[in-house]
């Protein structure tokens, strides 16, 4: 059974950066592995609106997913991929894998969008895709990271590189896929235990962000959960619920009360209530969140068991224990049904 505050908020909140950074790349040599020392400093963005195959992190946009009917999507890609000609284009075939890649990665299967993504990198690399690489390369190290401790060397080793280049084309740091860098970083720092490299990342990245795009963007949203986590396990409990708190209240703002990441801020805000022995608060907040990603993702998604796990060992800490019970029996009965039945 999980406790309250299980789930910890380190994947990044969803979102797209709103500015993009293109570095100035050459074409790599064949077999050429120190893709970074071919980017100079020279800065250049674009708008949003420029062309670019990779649409962004792929952690975001894996947690987007959840939304959706994810074997159906998983074979489109596939389809798509699997029907490329070679005719096609490299920002074509790029755009292709790296999707392939994001569905991957939202059904657990991080194995096989290291593959895609890695294909994804070495195309960007021979075709000189200058808007790509950088986000190729974040992409394949999102799913070093998701594949265990084993690998989170390889995959810091590719958040550093991305993050330098990205500083050299953004000495200031005003632009938000410099941000992501930084968040990224922090994230695989904070699960290897390096808390104190990780927090100054943290406050780094959200420092930036309120002065870059304001205090309810998104990405700001982002920065305040994600250091408020850090913050909840490294005993700073006061400023992590004040953070958690505004994280909820602009999510609620910004998104509305039935979005994912409104939903899940409830459960970390209800988390950190509940570990300071402060369970009639946390209940409501529990209890949002379940019913919120039931209806949203269905009453047998990982995170809606997550959440109704929580909410019921609330319920028992408040003395309500037929409810309880009743709640648990439920929530073992579903993760049983699911184990091992996703695509």
């Amino acid at each position: 059974m999980l406790q309250p505050g299980a789930r910890s908020a380190v994947t990044p909140l969803p979102c797209i950066p709103r500015a993009l950074s293109v570095p100035r790349s050459l074409r790599a040599p064949p077999g050429r592995s120190a893709w970074w020392r071919l980017l100079p400093a020279a800065p250049v963005f674009v708008g949003a609106s420029a062309c670019r195959a990779i649409l962004g992190d792929a952690a975001n946009r894996a947690r987007r997913l959840q939304d959706e009917n994810l074997p159906f999507e998983l074979k489109r890609r596939k389809d798509v991929v699997a029907q490329l000609r070679d005719s096609a284009t490299p920002d074509a075939v790029v755009a292709a894998l790296d999707d392939l890649g994001v569905a991957f990665l939202a059904i657990g299967e991080s194995a096989k969008a290291e593959e895609a993504f890695r294909r994804a990198f070495q195309l960007c690399q021979a075709s000189a895709l200058d808007a790509d690489s950088l986000w190729a390369a974040n992409n394949l190290a999102v799913a070093l990271k998701a594949q265990g401790p084993d690998r989170y060397r390889e995959a810091q080793k590719l958040y550093q590189k991305t993050l330098e280049a990205r500083l050299r084309n953004d000495p200031d740091e005003k632009n938000p896929s410099t941000f992501t860098s930084l968040n990224n970083l922090a994230v695989l720092l904070k699960v290897q235990g390096q808390v104190v490299e990780a927090e100054r990342m943290y406050r780094r990245a959200l420092q930036r962000r309120r002065a870059v795009l304001g205090n309810t963007d998104p990405d700001t949203l982002t920065s305040i959960n994600n250091l408020a986590s850090l913050l909840s396990v490294t005993g700073q409990t006061e400023e992590a619920e004040s953070l958690y708190a505004e994280a909820l209240a602009g999510c609620r703002v910004k998104l509305g009360n039935k979005d994912m990441d409104t939903l899940l801020s409830a459960d970390n805000l209800a988390s950190l209530l509940f570990r300071e022995g402060r369970a009639a608060e946390a209940e409501p907040l529990f209890r949002e969140a379940a019913l919120g990603l039931g209806a949203l993702l269905g009453a047998r998604h990982p995170e809606t068991l997550r959440s109704q796990d929580n909410l019921a060992v609330a319920l028992s800490a408040l003395g309500r224990l037929e409810e309880s019970e009743r709640l648990l029996r439920s929530t073992v009965q579903s993760f049983r049904g699911f184990d091992g039945q996703r695509v």
